[in-house]
Formats: C-alpha cells, sequence, structure tokens
C-alpha cells in the first residue's frame, strides 16, 4: 500500500510542485495526519478531483501551510468572497458610468412621493421600483433584487447632486440637480457641495451685517457663483430648493426664514481656519 508521501507526490507530480519535497510532506501531513501522531480529518485523496479544491490545496502548499480539510474550507470561502467583492466592484463601476441617468431617475421619482403622500420614499422602494429595475438591467446587467443596495446608488446619486437624504425616514427627496436642469445654464451649474457652501456663507454674512437672516427673494435675487450666475432662478425656485438644503443641513429654516444649517457650518469653519 502506498504511503501518503506517495500519493501526495503522485498528485503532485502534474503540478508546479512536481519534485518538491517540502510540499509532498506539507499534503502527506494532511493526507495522514495519524502517521503524524496529529488528531484531525485527513484529506481524502478524491478531494483533489474538485477544481475549487485543487486550486486551495495549491495556494495553500504555496503558502507553506498543510492543506487541511479545515484550511481548504476557510480558503475557499475567504475566496469566493473575494470574488463576489470583485464582482460588486465591477458592478459599482458600470453604476457609476450612468449615474447622472440613474440620478435623473431616482429625483424624479423621489420629487413624485413627495408630491403624492407628502414624505420621501424609503431607499428599498425606489430602488425596487420598474422604472430603476430596468435601467439598472440595461445598463448594468443582471442584479439580484437583494444586491441592488451593494450598487450604492443612493450615495452614488447624492454625491452626484441629484437626490438629498439625512437619518430621519422619509427624508429622501430631489436636490439641486433636478431642480436646476430646468434652467439650464440661466443659473449655476457648480457642484452640489459648492451651491450648499454658498449658501451658507451668504447667509452667515447676511445676519453677521443685518443682525437678522434675509429673506428669501434677497437669497433669491442677490447669491451668485463665482462666474455671476444666480442660484436660484427666482423666490419660488429658492422655496422649493429648501427642501433639499435643509435636508443636507446647508441650511436651516428660523421663524419661516433661512439660517445656516449645521453642515453649513462645518464648512465655513473649515474654510475659516
Amino acid at each position: 500500500m502506498p504511503s501518503c508521501a506517495d500519493i501526495a507526490a503522485a498528485w503532485l507530480s502534474s503540478t508546479e510542485f512536481a519534485d518538491d519535497h517540502a510540499a509532498v510532506g506539507l499534503l502527506s501531513r494532511a493526507i495522514g495526519p495519524q502517521e503524524y501522531a496529529i488528531k484531525r480529518d485527513s484529506l481524502p485523496v478524491a478531494a483533489a478531483a474538485d477544481p475549487d479544491t485543487a486550486a486551495a490545496i495549491l495556494e495553500l502548499l504555496e503558502r507553506g501551510q498543510v492543506p487541511t480539510i479545515a484550511a481548504i474550507r476557510t480558503l475557499t470561502a475567504q475566496n469566493e468572497m473575494r470574488r463576489e467583492a470583485e464582482r460588486i466592484e465591477r458592478l459599482g463601476r458600470r453604476a457609476q458610468r450612468s449615474i447622472d441617468d440613474f440620478g435623473r431617475v431616482l429625483a424624479r421619482l423621489a420629487d413624485a412621493h413627495w408630491a403624492a403622500h407628502g414624505i420621501g420614499p424609503t431607499r428599498r422602494f425606489i430602488q425596487c421600483s420598474q422604472e430603476v429595475r430596468e435601467l439598472i438591467c440595461d445598463r448594468i446587467g443582471q442584479v439580484p433584487p437583494g444586491a441592488v443596495k451593494h450598487l450604492w446608488l443612493i450615495e452614488r446619486a447624492q454625491r452626484a447632486g441629484w437626490i438629498a437624504s439625512n437619518a430621519t425616514p422619509g427624508s429622501l427627496c430631489a436636490a439641486r440637480r433636478f431642480h436646476a436642469a430646468r434652467f439650464g445654464n440661466r443659473v449655476s451649474l457648480r457642484p452640489i457641495n459648492t451651491i450648499g457652501t454658498l449658501v451658507a456663507s451668504y447667509l452667515a454674512d447676511r445676519i453677521a451685517e443685518d443682525g437678522q437672516p434675509p429673506r428669501w427673494s434677497a437669497l433669491a435675487h442677490e447669491l451668485r457663483d463665482d462666474r455671476g450666475r444666480r442660484l436660484f432662478h427666482d423666490t419660488a425656485d429658492a422655496r422649493t430648493q429648501q427642501q433639499w438644503l435643509a435636508t443636507a443641513e446647508w441650511l436651516a429654516v428660523e421663524d419661516e426664514l433661512p439660517v445656516p444649517g449645521k453642515r453649513g457650518l462645518r464648512a465655513l469653519h473649515r474654510m475659516r481656519r
């Protein structure tokens, strides 16, 4: 009857570890641990017939580890998790390439939900909507419903300026780019964080100068970006965008007038350090 070392050498003869005495020793310890006075389950020779198991054995040998059943299971699970993470990362890159399309749809659905129910949709509800699912299928591919959250569509669309939300349930709403789209280049095209900072800075300066917050009409007509473009088309537009600005905490409302919000104050503090 062949020894464990003979069996190990025979199996490794067709691999990169042929004639590698160290690898033969490691594998033989896994095949026949009792020969080394080790109490653990032996590795069945037939296990190497499975491609994933065989790959795990070779990877463990390359690391200088004994390919025990427990080690193989652990490594196989780790490799599967890594492959899944890489797959999700690839899908995420596809989502990012079409984020404006996703953001536009998410913002429109959120705005419609507010109009119909007076509250924002849940993340699950909006991401599982038929329109979003169809767009995912078209731009990314087939993604199981339970895996949609791993695309980080809400977070990506939020960073892109299409939607806003905070920790409050039902806060998800359409943001700057959705509202500004109807006015084209007649209003500022600056990124959402720049817009928020400009609003907070204007409010802080006016309060410091006048001792009280400005009216919404003043905010709408006086505030401009570094290129001289208005941030808001008119007072009605400013009041409409109050929702996302307050949700993102760039501003807050006190006695029906705008004041810098928590996030706005933090941004101003960083600017002035």
